[in-house]
């Protein structure tokens, strides 16, 4: 059973994803919900839960200001979001999960999924924490200079974006090559989805089997022979 907390500010939010846990996930228990930084850090620390719902825009502090205070704790995080654009590319970069308003009960479910697994141990927790300090960096820096993390066999791996060379689609999976040294990483992630994430860094979809970073194309000029 996950032991959740959810942390909203609208009280018709709350009450909503209270109701969509209660009616289509049994695996969960809702322990306590709070409509503010405050009252939720209070929660957080009276029932210690593995789970917490959190809405990033709140009137008084955002959910970023509460993620200063349980970036070390053992807890995962869903955040919660009406559509903010740089907000969604920070969480989605960071290897963490979000739900658009109005929640879809096929997205709360298939995200909940991904929660049982690192609960399980198929995650560790070093990796969630290691997440939610850099999407915290992420949100507070230029987003060319944001790091991507890329889900490997061996955990989230953290990259910075101009490292990369070129993607190679391997099915549902993908390669990625960096230009510093020969080795290669395979993530779980398609070509399609780190299309999404990159094209605005000056990555370009060749074919469907290439996504190439355009900053390392080095142009070859031969001066023609002089004629005759």
């Amino acid at each position: 059973m996950i032991k959740a907390v959810i942390i909203e500010d609208e009280e018709k939010g709350r009450e909503l994803l209270f109701n969509l846990l209660n009616n289509y996930c049994p695996n969960v228990k809702v322990l306590d919900m709070a409509d503010s930084v405050k009252t939720g850090l209070a929660a957080i620390k009276k029932h210690k839960p593995d789970l917490i719902f959190l809405d990033i825009i709140m009137p008084d502090e955002s959910g970023f200001e509460l993620l200063d205070h349980i970036k070390d704790m053992e807890v995962e995080v869903i955040f919660t979001t009406a559509y903010d654009q740089y907000a969604i590319k920070a969480i989605r970069f960071s290897a963490l999960d979000y739900l658009l308003k109005p929640i879809d009960v096929a997205e709360l479910q298939n995200a909940l999924k991904k929660v049982e697994a690192k609960l399980n141990g198929k995650i560790n927790q070093e990796t969630m924490n290691e997440s939610l300090k850099i999407f915290l960096e992420n949100v507070n820096t230029h987003p060319h200079k944001m790091k991507l993390g890329l889900p490997t066999q061996n955990g989230i791996k953290f990259v910075a974006i101009d490292s990369i060379l070129y993607c190679k689609a391997e099915g549902n999976y993908s390669l990625i090559y960096f230009k510093d040294h020969k080795e290669q990483d395979i993530v779980t992630r398609t070509l399609k989805e780190l299309e999404e994430l990159l094209t605005e860094f000056n990555f370009c979809r060749l074919h469907r089997t290439y996504l190439i970073n355009l900053n390392h194309i080095c142009l070859l000029y031969t001066s023609p022979s002089p004629r005759d």
